[in-house]
């Protein structure tokens, strides 16, 4: 009686076993989906910095064109615009290293079929003078009187200002932290009225840096945009 008992205790203990197995087994199981399920539940937001910044260069082009019957004469005319131009620079405090220019372009008229029959005069000549600078206030102020100063010579010419902003990289760790930080907030929010929380990032990627002028009557205040993306979990 005894020796049939033993199979029975040990097919019993062996049923248990099995069972509790696939009992534990089906945690795991359960367990493991929902965290694989939580790894899928994601949130992506974007984090946006501006900042608003002076320009620290200029460029100002002065152009002019003369023109003449006499290839030496226009040649004279250049070399003196060019000087009078250099002078009233110097004058406004603008240093020679800050002046470029190249020689002049000269044209011949008549080799244009369309309108050597109904031009004065023959040669043309095209010159650019610029000026690279940091002196934002002097440059400034030639912009709006060069033009006019000129036409007391007999110069008539064209002024353009270009401002730019060189000091990018001394701002872009602190804007790409704000950046980031902005985006945390935003997925904060979010948590909040889906009543979960934020998790660890789980991607983040960062966008270019825009440099544009403020508006068109302000050229010369520059402003500066980055956005930042980041994929946050929920949990």
């Amino acid at each position: 009686m005894k020796g049939s008992q033993i199979p029975f205790k040990k097919n019993y203990i062996l049923g248990a076993s099995m069972i509790l197995a696939a009992f534990v087994l089906g945690l795991m199981l359960v367990w493991t989906v929902r965290t694989l399920k939580s790894f899928d539940d994601t949130v992506t937001v974007r984090g946006l910095c501006e900042r608003e910044v002076p320009a620290d260069r200029v460029v100002l082009r002065v152009s002019y064109t003369a023109q003449s019957n006499s290839l030496v004469d226009l040649r004279s005319t250049v070399e003196n615009n060019d000087r009078i131009i250099i002078e009233l620079l110097k004058k406004a405090g603008i240093s020679d290293e800050e002046i470029k220019y190249n020689t002049a372009n000269f044209s011949d008229r008549y080799e244009d079929y369309y309108v050597s029959n109904n031009i004065k005069f023959r040669y043309r000549a095209q010159q650019t003078i610029s000026i690279f600078s940091s002196k934002m206030d002097i440059v400034r102020k030639l912009q709006n009187t060069i033009d006019g100063e000129l036409l007391k010579s007999d110069i008539i010419s064209n002024t353009y200002a270009s401002f730019e902003y060189n000091g990018l990289n001394d701002i872009k760790p602190s804007m790409i932290a704000e950046s980031l930080d902005k985006a945390r907030e935003s997925a904060e929010e979010f948590a909040k009225n889906s009543h979960s929380k934020i998790g660890k990032m789980r991607t983040a990627s960062q966008g270019y840096f825009e440099v544009d002028d403020l508006d068109e009557n302000t050229p010369q205040i520059k402003k500066v945009r980055v956005v930042t993306t980041v994929e946050y979990y929920l949990k």
